[in-house]
């Protein structure tokens, strides 16, 4: 037999024994007792292990599990405990956290603040390029500055954001809970039902009261649904806030409260709280695009920057550091400064390096090359009054470490939730991992940043130094490429599983939660092609739809969809269609203009009669393909939350070596190439070593019957339903 053949053969049929026993022993186990149960748990255990450690399926989670020490540690753990090893006991606690944060709690700046209130500031798009920095020799944020000199200060100038698409959201998100927030849409919508332990919930059990302080709309993002999900007790927005309506704070055409009205307000609020207290204040006004008023731009700009957005942005950055100092004076003044540890960030950049004239004059203005990593570098700064400490940290940090960090300071002796960030008064070596400007697998560590290639093949990407900005190779940093990539991917399994439900509310143990994971898409063997006219009118595609269990379908639509009118028609009927026949799944190509439709999908302007439209778009989105020609939209897509898509593979375009790197880093549903190129170099049993599933196309299928193509390693085939060309 051919060697590749039964490569395929063998570790096929061994995945699916897994899967399929598996799944029914753990089934079977709910219905067991006593020392019967015990034994098929112990085998169960091992064997999930044994799939994890093997993962012949290339699966990206269990690539994630498998490099993760967490999860690891805690599959031994659950083996010692269950066999009567070195912890002797059936059920252990379970936590899903790094290990390193109980084992560094013995250094100098442990329980430094212990017992202390803490008030954190969220500094609405304050970059650290402001700090020590004047322009024409005006100081730009003497107030921080000078707060970074005092004693007692902890200053971190190599953090960065770590955002997903909610933006300012998603930092308070990652901030407080030490985990991406959601690349699909805002989480604190997609995720308002999940169950959350972070930095507010943490502190709630330390005994402290926990308050979130925003001057705008409690509706916007959702906050005010999300927050006592999130752990807090009381939201000051703008009900109790009263704005002094300055035009232009806030950004673009809405009118919000001053930062100096914001923190005059909320420090009547502070000092009526019982204490220790929590305290997370948002501010509003360097918000985009950075709009203040003359009476309060006070630094003295360059012609050539006047009403330009880096001109307006050092305004506002410094109108913000003014306030800044003010609430610090306030918080003197009535008698909280003390008694609290305060700390701000700023949550992401304001001057986007994509922009040519922003980069020019940001460059100038640095007297060096304004690069990705310059954008998304945020301070953090973290104040002890009555501390003798005083110190720079440069490490490179990310908003997932302030969890673990501020943990150590207040002196908490264990984190049992869920943490992606490390303690940084006790780390050796810092590493970002980043999801958004930077693409999934990008990082940032004390030396290198990474750009993972938008066409998702490693070779093709490019790093460079930290300190001059000089192009390096990127071939040594594969390994730490995979390591953010599966970062980022752990958090999306997080959030999406609900994870720390299953975990801490429902007890689940590790072999548990996997094997509720387990896909149980079922890969068609047959994907038939029709046009949009087809799904109406073709009789013999009727027929199969009627008389088959699940049809899955190549739609195409019937005339130019890349407007937008006739896109939306496209997609509309092809959802009536979905929705009305529950037996199909419809593949549709798409290219660079179509990934917005994509989007669209999930509008709520979507209806579909007699039916809840929002429920039924859920739906029929499950049962949407994606198939892509082009790598560099897998990412775009997968973004979009389509796990399932399918990747056509042409030689013409990629390489082989492209083709395998692509692969090897990417687990798409499912690849696709031409059935006259799988006989070279026995393509198609090559590919699924890399992919679950191949499906083979062409016009010239027609010349290869069923045994044939099975022959050339093909799991299904894409063929014609009646006598239409097919879309290649």
């Amino acid at each position: 037999m051919n060697f590749f053949k039964f490569y395929h053969t063998f570790f096929n049929n061994l995945t699916d024994f897994f899967r399929t026993v598996g799944v029914r022993f753990l089934q079977d186990c709910k219905k067991l007792k006593g020392t019967t149960k015990k034994r098929i748990k112990i085998i169960i255990i091992w064997m999930l292990a044994l799939l994890i450690l093997m993962n012949p399926i290339a699966s990206p989670l269990l690539t994630s599990i498998n490099n993760q020490e967490f999860f690891s540690y805690h599959i031994r753990d659950g083996i010692a405990g269950l066999t009567g090893g070195v912890f002797g006991q059936e059920k252990q606690e379970y936590y899903l956290a790094t290990g390193t944060y109980e084992n560094q709690i013995n250094g100098p700046l442990f329980g430094a603040a212990k017992g202390k209130n803490l008030i954190l500031i969220q500094v609405e798009a304050l970059q650290n390029i402001m700090i020590h920095a004047s322009y024409n020799g005006q100081e730009l944020t003497p107030n921080l500055n000078q707060l970074i000199k005092e004693q007692g200060s902890l200053y971190f100038d190599h953090y960065y954001q770590q955002l997903g698409s909610g933006n300012t959201s998603d930092s308070e998100f990652v901030t407080n809970n030490s985990y991406l927030g959601s690349i699909e849409s805002y989480t604190y919508q997609l995720y308002e039902d999940n169950y959350f332990k972070g930095l507010p919930w943490i502190l709630k059990e330390q005994g402290y009261q926990t308050a979130v302080f925003h001057g705008y709309n409690k509706t916007f993002w959702n906050r005010e649904n999300i927050y006592p999900k999130l752990g807090f007790d009381t939201f000051v927005n703008s009900d109790v806030l009263k704005s002094d309506n300055i035009i232009g704070i806030g950004g673009g055409n809405i009118t919000g409260i001053s930062d100096a009205a914001f923190f005059q307000q909320s420090i009547e609020t502070l000092k009526t709280m019982p204490q220790p207290f929590y305290s997370f204040l948002i501010t509003l006004s360097s918000h985009h695009p950075f709009k203040l008023p003359e009476e309060l731009s006070q630094i003295t700009l360059a012609k050539e920057d006047e009403d330009t957005l880096f001109g307006d942005y050092i305004n506002s950055i410094h109108y913000a550091d003014q306030c800044l100092g003010l609430f610090l004076n306030l918080l003197k003044e009535n008698g909280l400064y003390e008694n609290s540890v305060i700390a701000l960030y700023g949550d992401h950049f304001g001057l986007p390096q994509t922009d040519s004239d922003v980069q020019k004059q940001v460059s100038k203005f640095l007297g060096y090359d304004y690069k990705l990593n310059h954008m998304m570098n945020i301070p953090l700064i973290i104040h002890l009054p009555n501390s003798d400490i005083n110190e720079t940290f440069s490490l490179a940090a990310g908003e997932a470490d302030f969890l673990p960090t501020i943990s150590y300071l207040l002196g908490l002796e264990r984190l049992d939730t869920l943490y992606l960030g490390q303690n940084l008064l006790t780390a050796k070596s810092g590493f970002v991992f980043e999801q958004t400007h930077l693409l999934k697998g990008s990082f940032i560590n004390d030396n290198i940043v990474f750009e993972m290639s938008r066409d998702g093949v490693f070779s093709h990407s490019k790093a460079w130094r930290v300190d001059d900005g000089s192009e390096v190779d990127v071939t040594p940093f594969e390994q730490d490429y995979l390591k953010a990539k599966q970062l980022v991917e752990l958090s999306d399994f997080y959030l999406k599983n609900d994870v720390l439900r299953k975990a801490l509310l429902e007890g689940l143990n590790i072999d548990e939660i996997i094997s509720g994971t387990v896909s149980e898409t079922k890969k068609p063997e047959y994907v038939y092609t029709a046009t949009t006219n087809d799904l109406k009118e073709n009789t013999e595609l009727n027929k199969i739809v009627q008389s088959e269990e699940e049809v899955s379908i190549l739609v195409t639509p019937s005339s130019d969809w890349q407007e937008q009118d006739e896109s939306k028609v496209f997609f509309m009927d092809l959802i009536s269609y979905m929705h009305e026949h529950k037996n199909v799944r419809a593949l549709i190509n798409l290219d660079e203009n179509a990934i917005s439709m994509l989007r669209y999908l999930k509008n709520d302007q979507l209806d579909i009669n007699n039916n809840d439209a929002v429920t039924a778009r859920k739906e029929v989105i499950s049962r949407l393909i994606p198939v892509l020609h082009s790598f560099d939209l897998y990412t775009k897509t997968e973004y979009e939350g389509f796990k399932d898509v399918i990747v056509t593979l042409k030689k013409d375009t990629y390489t082989i070596p492209e083709i395998k790197d692509f692969l090897d880093q990417n687990h798409p549903w499912a690849v696709a190439i031409d059935v006259d190129n799988a006989k070279e170099e026995n393509l198609a049993y090559v590919l699924k070593r890399n992919s679950n599933y191949v499906y083979g196309y062409g016009t010239n299928n027609i010349n290869y019957d069923d045994k044939a193509l099975k022959e050339l390693g093909f799991d299904g085939f894409i063929v014609k339903p009646v006598q239409e060309s097919l879309p290649y």
